[in-house]
C-alpha cells in the first residue's frame, strides 16, 4: 500500500510486486466482466458492478471503500453524461416521428442519383446518427434502406453497408454519443474542440468504410433478405412512401423504422429467402402509438418538415458547440457576446435549445397536436434507460480502478514499455471491445484506466486522446456484439458474410480513425 500512496502523491517509485499484482488484477477484473456478460449472460450493469467490487476488494481497499468508489463513480458519470444522453434521445425521437428522416432520405437520394447512391446513404446515416444511438438509428433506417434498394434496383448491401458505416462512424467519434462523452470527461477534454477534431476524423473514415469498402465487398458477399423481413415491412395496408422533398409533403400514419423494432428482427430460419434485388414495399401500417393522429387531429394531414429545417435542427447543437470551441480557441468574442456564446455552447444548453426548437420544427408546426408531441416525448425515455445504467456502472468501475491505484501502475508500465499514451488508449479500448462486444462499455472501461494519465495534457492532445478511446472501441465487432446479429438477420447474411462485412468494416473504421488521429497528433506536436 505504500507504493500506492507514493504514486498517488506523484512520487517516482521503483516497480514493485504490488504493481505487478495490480496489473494482473486488471486482467482478472476484465475477465470477470467478459465472462459475466458473455457466458453467464448477465446485464452489463451487473457485470461492471461485480468487476468494480472485484478490483476494490482484491486491491486491498476494503468492502466499505469498494461501495463508496462504485457509487461515487456512478453518480459523477451519470450526472455529467446522463442528461446529454437523454436530450439526444428526445431530439432523435422528435425527428423520427415527424418524418424528418424520410425527408432527408428523399431529398438526398433524388439529388444524388443511382450512381452516387452509396455516397448519399452514407451522408444520410451520418446526419441521422448525430442525435441517435447506433441501434436506434439502424432500426429506423432499415425500412428506408430497403425502400431505396427497391426504387434504385440496387443490391441491398450496396445501401445497407453505407448506412451502417455512417452510423458507426459518428457513434464512435462524434459527441454527444455516450462513449465519446465519457472519454471526454475522463481525460478532461473540451467537448467543442473534440467535436471539431471528431468531425475532421469522421469524414475520411465514413468515405473509406462507406462507399469505398462497399464497392469492394458487395459483389463478394451474398445477401438474401429473409421472408420474415419482407413480411415485417409489407404486411398490412400500405403506409407512407418516400414523398418528394417539398414543403407541403404530408405524412400518412404508418410504421417508421422505430416501429420495426417492435416487430422484432427477422430470423434467419426462414424456409425461403428473396434475393438482395427483391422488390420491397413500404413499411407496414401499424396502430397509432402517438406519432399518428387520433382525436386531436385529422388523420393523415401531418406535414413532413422541410429538408432545410430538418438539417438545421439536427445541426443546431453541433453548431453551438463548435461556435463555443472557436471562441475559446481564437478568442474572437468579448463581453456579453462571449458570455452568451459560452452559455449556449455548453453541451447541456446546446442540446436543450435544439430540443426546444425541435418541439416546433418537428412537432407543432408540422400539424402535430399537443397530445401527440407529449406522447413522442414520453416514448423518448425508456429506450435510453439501459444505456444510462451501463454508462453509470462503467463510471463506477472506472472509479474503482482509479481509487485502487491501478491506473498509476498501468501508467508506469506504459512508461517502461515506451508506449505512447495515444496508442495505449487505443489498445486498451480495442481489447475491451474485442472482449465485451460493446463499444460503450469498452470506452467507459478504457477511459477509467487511461483517464488519470491525461493530467497536464493541453486541449488538443486531450481531445485526440478522447478520440483514440472511441477509435479503439470500434475495433473488431464480432459475434459477442448484439448489433452484429441484428445486421446479419435484417440483411439475410451468413455468419461468415457478416464477419466479412460488419467485422471488417468496424476494424477498418478503427484503424483508419487511428491513422487520422495519429496524423493530427503529429501535426499538433
Amino acid at each position: 500500500m505504500a507504493s500506492q500512496s507514493a504514486k498517488a502523491a506523484g512520487t517516482a517509485v521503483a516497480w514493485t510486486g504490488y504493481d505487478t499484482w495490480l496489473l494482473a488484477l486488471v486482467g482478472f477484473s476484465i475477465a470477470v466482466v467478459v465472462l459475466l456478460i458473455g457466458w453467464a449472460k448477465l446485464h452489463a450493469f451487473l457485470a461492471l458492478m461485480v468487476g468494480a467490487f472485484t478490483v476494490s476488494i482484491f486491491s486491498g481497499e476494503g468492502v466499505g471503500k469498494a461501495a463508496d468508489s462504485f457509487t461515487t463513480g456512478l453518480g459523477n458519470t451519470t450526472g455529467k453524461v446522463g442528461i446529454l444522453i437523454v436530450l439526444g434521445a428526445v431530439l432523435g425521437r422528435l425527428m423520427a416521428d415527424s418524418g424528418g428522416i424520410d425527408q432527408i432520405v428523399a431529398t438526398l437520394t433524388r439529388v444524388a442519383g443511382p450512381k452516387r447512391l452509396p455516397w448519399a446513404v452514407t451522408l444520410i446515416a451520418c446526419v441521422v446518427g448525430l442525435p441517435m444511438f447506433f441501434e436506434v438509428g439502424f432500426v429506423m433506417l432499415v425500412p428506408l434502406v430497403l425502400q431505396i434498394a427497391k426504387r434504385a434496383d440496387y443490391p441491398v448491401l450496396r445501401v445497407g453497408i453505407p448506412a451502417m458505416a455512417g452510423l458507426a462512424t459518428v457513434h464512435a467519434l462524434v459527441p454527444p454519443h455516450p462513449g465519446v462523452l465519457v472519454a471526454i470527461g475522463a481525460v478532461h477534454a473540451d467537448i467543442g474542440l473534440t467535436l471539431v477534431y471528431g468531425l475532421l476524423v469522421a469524414v475520411p473514415c465514413a468515405i473509406v468504410v462507406g462507399p469505398l469498402f462497399t464497392a469492394y465487398i458487395w459483389p463478394r458477399v451474398t445477401a438474401r433478405i429473409p421472408d420474415s423481413a419482407l413480411a415485417a415491412f409489407t404486411t398490412g395496408a400500405p403506409a407512407r412512401d418516400i414523398a418528394p422533398a417539398s414543403a407541403n409533403a404530408t405524412v400518412t400514419v404508418g410504421a417508421t423504422g422505430a416501429d420495426s423494432a417492435l416487430l422484432g428482427a427477422p430470423t434467419s430460419g426462414s424456409p425461403t429467402a428473396a434475393s438482395s434485388r427483391t422488390t420491397v414495399s413500404a413499411p407496414a401500417q401499424l396502430p397509432d402509438r402517438g406519432h399518428g393522429f387520433g382525436p386531436d387531429g385529422p388523420e393523415g394531414t401531418r406535414r413532413m418538415p422541410r429538408f432545410s429545417v430538418t438539417i438545421g435542427t439536427v445541426l443546431l447543437p453541433i453548431s453551438l458547440m463548435m461556435l463555443k470551441a472557436s471562441c475559446d480557441t481564437f478568442d474572437w468574442a468579448h463581453g456579453i457576446t462571449r458570455t452568451s456564446v459560452e452559455f449556449l455552447g455548453t453541451p447541456v444548453v446546446a442540446l436543450l435549445v435544439a430540443v426546444l426548437v425541435a418541439l416546433f420544427t418537428f412537432g407543432w408546426t408540422t400539424g402535430a397536436s399537443r397530445r401527440q408531441v407529449q406522447e413522442t416525448l414520453s416514448r423518448s425515455f425508456p429506450p435510453v434507460a439501459g444505456v444510462l445504467v451501463i454508462v453509470g456502472a462503467g463510471g463506477g468501475y472506472s472509479q474503482a480502478l482509479r481509487d485502487s491505484g491501478i491506473n498509476a501502475a498501468i501508467g508506469q508500465a506504459a512508461q517502461h514499455l515506451h508506449i505512447p499514451l495515444l496508442l495505449l488508449a487505443w489498445l486498451v479500448a480495442a481489447l475491451m471491445r474485442t472482449a465485451t462486444g460493446s463499444g460503450t462499455v469498452a470506452t467507459v472501461a478504457a477511459a477509467g484506466i487511461v483517464g488519470p494519465m491525461a493530467q497536464g495534457l493541453d486541449g488538443t492532445h486531450a481531445a485526440l486522446l478522447a478520440l483514440a478511446l472511441g477509435s479503439g472501441a470500434a475495433f473488431l465487432g464480432h459475434v459477442n456484439d448484439a448489433s452484429f446479429w441484428m445486421f446479419k438477420e435484417y440483411f439475410g447474411l451468413s455468419v461468415g458474410g457478416t464477419l466479412r462485412t460488419w467485422t471488417v468494416s468496424h476494424t477498418l473504421l478503427s484503424l483508419t480513425s487511428l491513422v487520422c488521429i495519429a496524423a493530427l497528433n503529429a501535426v499538433a506536436s
